[in-house]
């Protein structure tokens, strides 16, 4: 479904105009744009005209953002599955709040519940504690392009009607590499598989590969795991996350089933398609190009857990990627001129434009992933 704006002019505040750009200039260009897309040649000569000898680009760029900020709002994303969101204010590094239970000598029960106080007695203290993302924070990304005189005068406007799109893909782009990024660098060794016993009789190795017996072993390793004294509780299921192509194999193992077992049979392999109990009924397989081999990983999904576990940060004000369109005048020799920026730069005859983006992405809780790089040893 798409998004409604108050202001479609300003997409509510997220694209800023400049001082060349206009509704009805933006309009005007729109209408050329949309005839030249149909083949009106009249439009295209137009179009690239003014593009050429006016403050059509700046329009153009407007007009681009117009289209591009709810598209890019709007596109799926394999890291939103994963991952939650976090607005900061600034670009300095995250601090993840929250009242501890062991400060203050133990105000807090070790279940987080306020104390008792009794009839007449003070009120104890208890006091917010932080945690400061030191391993990440938001970043600046981008890029320029150029729109050289010569593709102008061999394309046209064919650079300029595939770029919005290429741009919108490095976008995306640089979101999954925020929030994966930060998923496999900012794991530790606590993070890993350990390995051990699961109620099939099986041992599981630590760093085990992908199986039916190592997820049900990541499941229990993780419910045994403590955050300031208390044991991570997962209320609505988990990601898996593996290697491209191996989506699969995944999808195969956990689709499966325990059936009865038969007396004197293995029962490590008394699986059955049809029926029974599956202990791994609340997993989703997710791919990603991020993971490679026999690697695979294991957190709670968002929201399934009080405390977070992975989020990707967005900076207030600046939510959403730009692209700009730059305008250094020069002058002609001949008479002094004033040139018009669009006919290209002094030093390269090309029209620049750039992709600005900020952003970056935490692990607030290594001890919430399972890690395995499928090797089978610690």
């Amino acid at each position: 479904m798409s998004h409604e704006y108050k202001n479609p002019f300003t997409l509510d505040g997220k694209v800023k105009p400049s001082a060349f750009v206009s509704k009805e200039k933006v309009s005007a260009v729109k209408s050329l744009l949309e005839r030249h897309m149909h083949g009106d040649r009249i439009a295209s000569g137009t179009l690239q005209e003014a593009l050429s000898t006016s403050d059509a680009i700046f329009n153009l760029a407007h007009l681009t953002n117009l289209n591009f900020v709810p598209e890019f709002e709007e596109a799926p994303r394999t890291w939103s599955q994963i991952a939650g969101v976090r607005v900061a204010p600034d670009l300095r590094p995250v601090t993840l709040y929250g009242l501890n239970s062991n400060w203050d000598g133990n105000v807090l029960t070790a279940q987080g519940a306020a104390p008792v106080v009794p009839e007449g007695a003070a009120y104890p203290y208890a006091y917010i504690s932080g945690q400061v993302a030191q391993n990440a924070g938001q970043v600046k990304r981008g890029f320029k392009t150029d729109w050289t005189l010569e593709s102008r005068i061999n394309d046209g406007l064919g650079a300029l009607e595939n770029l919005p799109q290429e741009m919108l893909q490095v976008a995306l782009d640089t979101e999954e590499a925020d929030v994966y990024g930060a998923l496999t660098t900012q794991v530790t060794a606590d993070s890993a598989l350990d390995g051990g016993t699961v109620p099939t009789g099986a041992t599981v190795s630590a760093n085990s590969p992908l199986s039916r017996d190592a997820l049900i072993r990541a499941q229990f390793e993780l419910s045994q795991r403590e955050i300031n004294g208390r044991k991570i509780t997962v209320t609505g299921g988990y990601n898996l996350i593996v290697g491209v192509g191996q989506g699969i194999y995944a999808n195969f193992i956990l689709n499966q089933t325990l059936g009865e077992i038969e007396k004197g049979t293995d029962p490590r392999y008394v699986y059955t398609i049809n029926g029974g109990y599956n202990p791994l009924a609340n997993i989703t397989v997710i791919e990603s190009e991020y993971y490679t081999g026999a690697a695979w990983a294991l957190l709670p999904k968002p929201g399934a857990t009080r405390r977070p576990v992975l989020e990707r940060i967005r900076v207030r004000g600046y939510e959403t990627p730009e692209i700009f369109v730059e305008g250094a005048n020069a002058f002609a020799a001949t008479g002094g001129a004033t040139v018009s920026p669009f006919s290209g730069s002094f030093a390269s005859d090309v029209i620049t434009l750039k992709l600005r983006q900020f952003g970056g992405a935490v692990l607030w809780s290594p001890l919430m992933v399972i890690t395995s790089n499928g090797s089978g040893t610690a």
